[in-house]
């Protein structure tokens, strides 16, 4: 009979192995591209698709967020049937799509019905997520504590009402150390159903944007963040990739891989692909 003491000991460093074998490559496999897709006629177009999700692949992008226009809405009909389609498509092409959302009407109380209506149109589909882009900045600067809260209760909402997993994007600046009185929106994201977000850390220094989506975090450990880019020629040189190649976007997603995905960092987000360089 082998000693309890030698038997115990090989058991825990078993364990040990298996966790951290396990640990490795769930890592590995959180890191992903994405691209938000607002118009996505050429998408949900069976004459346009096929080449689109080429397109998609050619450049890395491994999940889009898919946003709808008002007249797709309207002809639901319709466009159920190009969704259903494109969403087999595109997971055959191992494209992750994820529901687009953005009026920032929805934050207050009195829009928040029509998110519900549209959520309950929409129940059914195969998305991998529901994305909320509700940036309370489009209510008016400054932004008032009560609209903090107001946004809070519309993910609580979105979250209830939703039947895929709740993500949204925010501007990086809730997400800095916290100001006394101030509602602190990452401390109640969790309870309100959100696990993941897309930091809007717009500059063309990597350093910094890479520095600031670690220091955040860091700070909330509870939460999953992505890094959202924006290639947009209306803004200003300072915060935009316009004018850079594929080739450097790709460069550069590389090296921020490396350096991000070690702290639990999930992907990149590119604002948007109408403006994203095509080869």
């Amino acid at each position: 009979m082998r000693p309890i003491g030698r038997v115990l000991s090989r058991w825990v460093v078993g364990v040990l192995l298996a966790a951290s074998s396990w640990a490795v490559p769930a890592a590995l496999q959180s890191w992903s591209q994405a691209s938000y897709v607002w118009d996505s006629e050429a998408l949900l177009d069976p004459d346009h698709r096929a080449a689109e999700l080429a397109a998609l692949r050619k450049a890395g992008m491994e999940k889009i967020y898919l946003g709808l226009k008002a007249g797709q809405i309207r002809d639901l009909a319709a466009t159920r049937e190009q969704l259903e389609q494109l969403l087999k498509e595109a997971g055959g092409d191992g494209i992750q799509v994820s529901l687009l959302l953005g009026d920032p009407q929805w934050i207050e109380p009195q829009g928040r019905p029509e998110l519900t209506a549209l959520l309950g149109k929409l129940k059914g589909l195969s998305f991998t997520s529901l994305h909320l882009d509700l940036e309370v900045e489009q209510l008016g600067m400054p932004v008032p504590d009560q609209r903090l809260k107001d946004l809070l209760d519309t993910l609580r909402l979105a979250s209830r009402e939703s039947p895929w997993p709740v993500e949204m994007s925010s501007h990086h600046r809730w997400f800095a150390a916290p100001r006394p009185g101030q509602t602190c929106v990452p401390c109640a994201l969790p309870d309100a159903g959100v696990r993941q977000v897309s930091l809007m850390i717009y500059t063309r220094n990597p350093k910094n944007s890479a520095r600031m989506a670690q220091e955040i975090a860091r700070r909330w450990p509870d939460l999953q963040f992505r890094l959202a880019q924006s290639t947009e020629p209306q803004l200003d040189a300072t915060e935009s990739w316009a004018g850079a190649s594929t080739e450097q976007l790709q460069h550069q997603a590389s090296v921020w891989r490396e350096q991000l995905q070690p702290q639990g960092i999930a992907g990149i987000d590119w604002q948007a692909w109408r403006d994203f360089p095509k080869r």
